[in-house]
């Protein structure tokens, strides 16, 4: 009943210090705790659909579906079928309350936001994104929790001797230099070294993987996968969403669709496996992204349904 009531208390008016001091503290006291808190978010989530009609998703039923249902049922199961495909919109687009107990510093879609920490680092968080600073008399740790950002970090002096640590995905980034970039990608992260050098590691199936980038360098990441090859990455394009741009050059349909994800408050979901391994080039401002999707499937020649403002799938 625990996670049930820090879920529901979590969808009304925001936590006080006490509270979320309360609620960090016991996410940490056992595994489990995180577990039941993460269930009970997702069940709220569905409950909050459900409390919504449906509206023209009911075209989505195939007939037979339709036919065997009553109409009672033919509604309820067209807002089960938007809660099963809308999964991942809920989370992005009602809000995580995980990330809203966990996070020091986060912004919501299509909202950048430049915070100065107190040993004189400059973080910039992309959409969407999330951190929480764990500072202690050994070391500068920041947890990377979503999205997308970058990391201009004061450099070691005799004055600040601690490094400089971000923890993302199971894995470290630690600054030799100054700045990188850190993406969520899947369950894993992307790092890439923008100024210096920056030091990967990451403990996979025993021994301790660890690689050093230098500017123009990206690696990435998984838990499961391990340590992945280094390549190389421009610069200006990898970093254009500072500018209010996104620039995809060959890129796999799947990763542009993470990313347009992180500047809307309606889902893009990809329902074809293959069609998300679809390669895409493009450059969109994102202070406008309302053809973006026009654009992309008329390159792909694939096809996309809109439910505004919630979901739109591509197929």
């Amino acid at each position: 009943m625990r996670a049930a009531e820090w879920v529901a208390r979590l969808d009304g008016s925001a936590l006080s210090e006490d509270e979320t001091r309360a609620l960090r503290s016991w996410l940490a006291e056992a595994p489990d705790h995180r577990a039941a808190f993460d269930e009970a978010s997702s069940t709220w989530r569905e409950l909050s659909l459900l409390r919504q009609d449906p509206g023209p998703l009911r075209d989505w039923l195939p007939a037979r579906r339709q036919r065997r249902a009553g109409r009672r049922a033919t509604g309820i199961g067209a807002v089960v079928a938007l809660a099963v495909l809308a999964a991942g919109m809920a989370r992005f687009h009602f809000g995580d309350p995980w990330l809203l107990a966990a996070a020091d510093y986060r912004t919501a879609p299509g909202e950048l936001r430049t915070v100065i920490l107190d040993d004189g680092s400059s973080v910039e968080l992309g959409p969407a994104s999330a951190i929480a600073i764990d500072f202690d008399d050994t070391e500068r740790r920041v947890r990377f929790l979503a999205g997308e950002v970058y990391f201009a970090a004061a450099p070691r002096t005799a004055a600040e001797p601690r490094p400089f640590v971000v923890e993302a995905a199971g894995g470290t980034t630690t600054a030799l230099g100054t700045q990188f970039v850190i993406e969520e990608a899947g369950a894993g992260a992307d790092v890439l070294a923008i100024e210096h050098r920056v030091e990967v590691a990451l403990q996979h199936d025993g021994p301790r993987q660890g690689v050093v980038l230098s500017p123009g360098q990206e690696v990435r990441y998984t838990p499961d996968g391990g340590m992945g090859q280094v390549r190389t990455r421009d610069l200006e394009a990898a970093t254009a969403w500072r500018r209010g741009m996104l620039v995809f050059n060959g890129a796999p349909l799947r990763h542009v669709v993470e990313t347009l994800n992180r500047y809307r408050r309606g889902r893009i979901v990809i329902l074809d496996g293959a069609l998300a391994q679809r390669r895409v080039s493009g450059v969109f401002a994102t202070g406008d992204l309302g053809d973006a999707i026009e654009t992309m499937t008329s390159e792909l020649g694939i096809r996309y349904r809109s439910i505004y403002p919630l979901i739109t799938v591509l197929y």
